[in-house]
C-alpha cells in the first residue's frame, strides 16, 4: 500500500514539476519581452540606426535554440535537433509572425526597405538549404562548415550596416515622445520656468508668491531622461531573461513530452519548437501591438537565418549522419513555402486576415505532423 502511494506521488511529481516550470517560464517570457521591446526602440533611436538592425542581433538571435541543438547532438539525438531547427523555422513565420500581424493596430501595415531586404535574404538562404537538401548534399560536414561561415558573414554584414549607418534612423518611439512631451509640458506650464535661464529652473532666492523658494520643488519634479547605457543594460538583461526562459521552457516541455510518450521526431518539429519559439511569439505580439513592424520582421527573419545557418551548421558538423529522404522532406517543404509566403507579404504589406490565414496554416502543420507525417 505504502509502495503504491509512493509510486503515485512520484508520478505526480514527474508531471507537476515540469508543468510548473513551463507556466513560470511563460510568465517570465511575457515580462522580459515587454521590457525588451521598449528598450530596443529607445536604444535604436539613441544610436540613430534602424530598430530592425538592433533586433537582428538580439531577438533575432536564437541562442536558446542553439543551446537545445547542442544538448541534443551531445546526447546523440540529431533527429531531435534537426526537427527542432526546421519546426522552429515554420513556427517563427506561421506562428509568431502571424500573431504579430493579428495584434497590429492598423488593418494594413507597409514595411520599410530594410525589412524587405532582409526578407529577400531569408528567402535566399532558405532556398539554398532546400536545394542542398533536395540533392542530398547536407550529409557532408563541409556544408555544415559553409553554413557556419555564412552565419559569420551575416553577422559581419549587420555590424557593418550599424557602423556605417546604412539604414535611416527610425521614428521616435511612443514612449520617448511621451517622456519629451511630459518634460515640455512641465516647463511650458510655469511662466517662471520659461523665463529662467539655462533650462527652465528659476534662480535660487527667487521665492514664489507666498515667499517659498520654488526651485527645490521644481528640481524634484524635473525628470532627467535615462542615458543610452541605461537602455543598453535593460536590453541586455531582458535578452538574457528571454534566452534563459526559453531554455528552461524547452527542457520542461521535453520532460512533459517524454512523460506522455510523444515520439522524438514529432516532438522536435512540433512541441519542442513550439516551446522554444515562445519568446519570438511574445516579441512579435508586443511589437505588432505597439506599432514596431521593423522589430517584428527582424525577430522572424533574424531567427530563421540564425536557425538555418548556425544551428543547422552545428547540427551537421556534430552528427555523423542525418536522416535524409522522406524523414524531414515535409518540414523542408513547409519551411521553404512559409519563407516564400513571408517574403511576398512583406513586399506587398500585411493585413490581419493574412495573419489569421498564416495561423490556421500553422495549426494545419501541427495536425499533419501528428497524423500523416508521424513515423
Amino acid at each position: 500500500m505504502a509502495m503504491a502511494m509512493a509510486t503515485d506521488a512520484s508520478s505526480i511529481d514527474s508531471t507537476l514539476f515540469p508543468l510548473c516550470t513551463f507556466l513560470l517560464s511563460i510568465y517570465t517570457l511575457g515580462i522580459s519581452a515587454d521590457v525588451f521591446i521598449s528598450s530596443t526602440a529607445h536604444f535604436a533611436h539613441r544610436l540613430h540606426v534602424s530598430e530592425t538592425l538592433i533586433s537582428l542581433l538580439t531577438a533575432g538571435a536564437e541562442w536558446e535554440e542553439l543551446a537545445v541543438v547542442v544538448a541534443a547532438v551531445a546526447q546523440r539525438r540529431p533527429k531531435l535537433a534537426l526537427g527542432n531547427v526546421l519546426g522552429s523555422c515554420v513556427a517563427n513565420i506561421l506562428g509568431a509572425f502571424s500573431l504579430g500581424v493579428l495584434a497590429q493596430g492598423e488593418a494594413i501595415v507597409r514595411y520599410d526597405v530594410s525589412a524587405k531586404i532582409y526578407a529577400v535574404v531569408l528567402f535566399g538562404v532558405t532556398t539554398g538549404v532546400a536545394v542542398l537538401w533536395g540533392f542530398g548534399q547536407l550529409e557532408g560536414h563541409v556544408y555544415g562548415a559553409v553554413l557556419v561561415v555564412v552565419f559569420g558573414l551575416y553577422l559581419a554584414g549587420i555590424g557593418w550596416s550599424i557602423y556605417r549607418g546604412v539604414l535611416d534612423a527610425p521614428e521616435e518611439s511612443d514612449a520617448e515622445s511621451d517622456d519629451d512631451d511630459d518634460s515640455d509640458s512641465e516647463s511650458e506650464g510655469d511662466p517662471e520656468v520659461r523665463s529662467a535661464p539655462g533650462g527652465g529652473i528659476p534662480r535660487e532666492g527667487n521665492p514664489g508668491p507666498e515667499g517659498v523658494d520654488e526651485s527645490s520643488a521644481l528640481i524634484g519634479r524635473r525628470r532627467t531622461r535615462p542615458s543610452t547605457l541605461f537602455y543598453l543594460v535593460k536590453l541586455i538583461l531582458a535578452f538574457v531573461a528571454l534566452s534563459i526562459s526559453g531554455y528552461v521552457l524547452s527542457h520542461s516541455s521535453q520532460s512533459l513530452a517524454a512523460r506522455f510518450n510523444v515520439s522524438e521526431t514529432v516532438f522536435g518539429a512540433t512541441l519542442l519548437s513550439l516551446a522554444t519559439t515562445l519568446p519570438e511569439k511574445f516579441v512579435a505580439v508586443i511589437s505588432g501591438y505597439r506599432g514596431h513592424p521593423g522589430i517584428m520582421v527582424a525577430n522572424t527573419v533574424g531567427s530563421n537565418i540564425f536557425l538555418l545557418t548556425l544551428c543547422l551548421g552545428v547540427t551537421i558538423l556534430s552528427s555523423k549522419s542525418l536522416a535524409q529522404g522522406s524523414s524531414y522532406t515535409n518540414e523542408i517543404v513547409w519551411t521553404w513555402t512559409s519563407s516564400a509566403f513571408l517574403t511576398v507579404m512583406i513586399l506587398l504589406g500585411t493585413h490581419r486576415l493574412v495573419g489569421l490565414a498564416m495561423l490556421l496554416a500553422y495549426v494545419g502543420f501541427i495536425v499533419l505532423e501528428f497524423t500523416l507525417y508521424k513515423p
